[in-house]
């Protein structure tokens, strides 16, 4: 009897068990299908944001994060009361001079001094050249951009510091459907940004680490062992703040402008109602859209021309710099192979997210073209008088005029085609490199 009670009881208890199972997985599938709480994720995006602008000013991306201002703070130098950014900047010039050493001689006792992670290894001298040119151009990035911070010139991109405590379609200035697509971009964005930033400092440990387990030297001299572990911290260290420095300023200006481009796209709406409206259309409605988009293109144009050169350098310098890596990591494989994938997933993640952003860019500027086809049936489907004909003509003039670039200097525009050919030619090279050198080094 005990025996039938006891298979009774299992048998009952695992009945329950798939229950719950059962349950449960009708949960799963119900919830999926559900549309979330509107305000849990506008709280959790605004909660995102927050998390990912504390990261960046703990790594110094900038001081002051989304509060920008155009006042210069300090006339003497942005690093006078900053004790952190005296340790960057001393532990760089260290580093600096130490590669130019390490490339200069291939002395034993001066490695073991210095620390020479890669001593009498293979492609030591290409690996230490990369490294000197990584943290060159980083550490020029980076002391530009907090240059630029000090001087006021980044007030830009404090546009969108009221999303901290929420997406409000007023304070935005949009609809609630273009508000959701920007809140959608900026949550995407910012997860991306928020674990790289968080994972970077593992990352670059597993760079620096990785040549003094896999060095046989290190086992046969013990100090070279102690002083390349010692250089390898302050090593992590300065390529931790330098590569987030990279990371979170590219988060800046994406969501930056994104805001831009979702704020364009709202004025569609308005210029639609106007077409499609069944009454009269007043002259004041035309005014106040035409008053509308010369001021967020103004708005647009005055972010561009700040981060113009900024733009520019990312574009053309890190995207070589990833070119250089996928090139190191793919084809030739320096060092060995962990070390060598390493620096070609940099390459491989580095090049997209720069794509992002020129189509962001690019998109915001063809989105252009269409809101002068709306103005264009805008006035053809109502009677406007001779002046408001005029004030739509040199919104039209304004839209289509020589703003549809990046504008460098007095005389030259770099449209959206120049970045787009400048990707597909950095890809093409890479094949051409594979293709042609590849075999030979193998």
């Amino acid at each position: 009897m005990e025996i039938y009670k006891m298979v009774d009881f299992t048998e009952s208890y695992v009945s329950v068990r798939k229950s719950y199972f059962l349950i449960d997985l009708a949960n799963l599938f119900r919830y999926s299908f559900v549309t979330p709480d509107p305000n849990k994720v506008n709280m959790c995006a605004a909660q995102l944001v927050q998390r990912t602008e504390r990261l960046t000013i703990i790594f110094q991306v900038l001081r002051n994060g989304l509060d920008q201002t155009n006042s210069i703070k300090n006339t003497f130098g942005y690093r006078r009361y900053n004790w952190l950014d005296w340790i960057i900047g001393i532990i760089s010039l260290i580093t600096w001079f130490r590669c130019i050493v390490l490339i200069c001689t291939s002395s034993v006792s001066v490695g073991i001094i210095l620390g020479d992670p890669l001593f009498r290894s293979k492609d030591r001298l290409a690996c230490i050249i990369l490294a000197f040119i990584t943290l060159t151009v980083l550490f020029s990035f980076r002391e530009w951009i907090l240059s630029l911070e000090t001087k006021g010139n980044l007030e830009t991109l404090s546009i969108w510091k009221f999303c901290r405590n929420g997406f409000n379609p007023v304070y935005l200035q949009m609809d609630k459907l273009n508000m959701n697509r920007f809140r959608l971009m900026v949550i995407s964005v910012s997860l991306v940004s928020y674990c790289t930033i968080l994972f970077g400092p593992l990352f670059t440990s597993f760079v620096f680490i990785t040549p003094l387990l896999t060095n046989p030297w290190m086992y046969k001299i013990p100090e070279l062992v102690f002083s390349s572990f010692l250089w390898s911290l302050s090593e992590i260290f300065i390529a931790s703040f330098l590569l987030n420095a990279v990371l979170g300023f590219s988060w800046y200006l994406i969501c930056t402008f994104v805001f831009h481009l979702y704020r364009l796209l709202n004025l569609f709406f308005k210029a639609d109602y106007l077409k499609n409206s069944t009454e009269a259309v007043y002259a004041r409605d035309i005014q106040l859209l035409c008053l509308l988009i010369i001021r967020r293109l103004n708005s647009f144009e005055l972010a561009v021309r700040k981060s113009r050169y900024v733009l520019l350098y990312i574009f053309i310098v890190l995207t070589l710099l990833c070119d250089t890596f996928i090139f190191l990591g793919l084809i030739v494989r320096v060092y060995n192979d962990f070390l060598a994938s390493l620096l070609a997933t940099v390459g491989i993640f580095g090049l997209p997210c720069i794509g992002v952003f020129g189509y962001i860019f690019g998109n915001f500027i063809s989105e252009l073209d269409k809101l002068t086809v709306r103005l264009h049936q805008v006035t053809l489907n109502n009677k406007l008088s001779l002046k408001e004909m005029s004030k739509v003509l040199e919104v039209m003039d304004r839209v289509a005029g020589p703003y549809n670039g990046l504008k460098i200097g007095d005389f030259l525009t770099i449209k959206k085609s120049f970045f787009i050919f400048f990707v597909l030619e950095n890809i093409s090279t890479l094949m051409l490199f594979t293709v042609n050198i590849g075999p030979l080094i193998k």
